[in-house]
């Protein structure tokens, strides 16, 4: 399987120095990422997009999202972009920290697709006609989530098919075929991993929480979905 998308999120208290240091945020992320440009600023949120990342900072809870990359090695990056967070807007706790990440392949029908996540065994799948339904639609689609969880930390298992459609009209004058559509069907196993309550961000060690995370999921996701990514 591919990994599709990494997402590093943290919650805290209204963080009022966001108003006063988004300039300074903007220029420690652009250091770590030199292609970021803004995309948006209002009073309780910044948005910054470059090639295959998007970072929003916000007042209450602030999201790093990196697509296109092809290990969980981005330790550093993440940690610099979480110590901005924890300097420019003085964070001594937080409420949630979390990462997420995105696994998929792709299959030339979506019946291919259900057939990958039916032969996990996870649940049962009906062998007759139900609810009026046919069986074998090619827009029937799979959806199942496992989710651990104490006061103090979670673990999120989703396992899923899905159908991305892409459409677009161009200019006729200047291509052959201007409407455009194109169609992912999609095997997804989503794991989502994080922490509760309240955590002490000043002796937080991203890259080793980080590595926790990867280390985890790599030892237990067999155990649960019968198959590791």
């Amino acid at each position: 399987m591919k990994l599709s998308s990494l997402i590093f999120q943290i919650q805290y208290k209204d963080a009022f120095e966001l108003w006063d240091s988004a300039g300074s945020i903007a220029r420690r992320m652009s250091d770590i990422w030199p292609n970021l440009s803004l995309q948006g600023g209002q009073p309780n949120q910044q948005i910054l997009r470059g090639d295959g990342i998007q970072i929003n900072t916000g007042l209450a809870q602030s999201t790093l999202t990196l697509t296109g990359i092809k290990s969980l090695d981005q330790h550093k990056n993440i940690r610099g972009a979480f110590e901005a967070w924890r300097d420019y807007l003085q964070l001594n706790q937080l409420l949630r920290l979390s990462a997420r990440s995105t696994y998929v392949k792709e299959f030339a029908s979506m019946r291919e697709a259900n057939a990958m996540l039916q032969n996990l065994k996870l649940g049962r799948w009906p062998q007759a006609k139900v609810f009026e339904q046919p069986m074998d639609s090619e827009l029937n689609t799979i959806d199942m989530t496992f989710r651990f969880e104490t006061v103090e930390s979670f673990t999120t298992v989703r396992v899923k098919t899905d159908r991305l459609t892409f459409e677009a009209d161009l200019d006729a004058d200047f291509v052959d075929e201007p409407k455009i559509r194109k169609e992912k069907n999609r095997f997804v196993v989503d794991f989502d991993r994080g922490l509760l309550g309240t955590v002490d961000a000043a002796k937080l060690s991203i890259e080793d929480w980080l590595k926790g995370y990867t280390h985890v999921m790599r030892r237990d996701l067999d155990k649960v979905i019968g198959s590791n990514i």
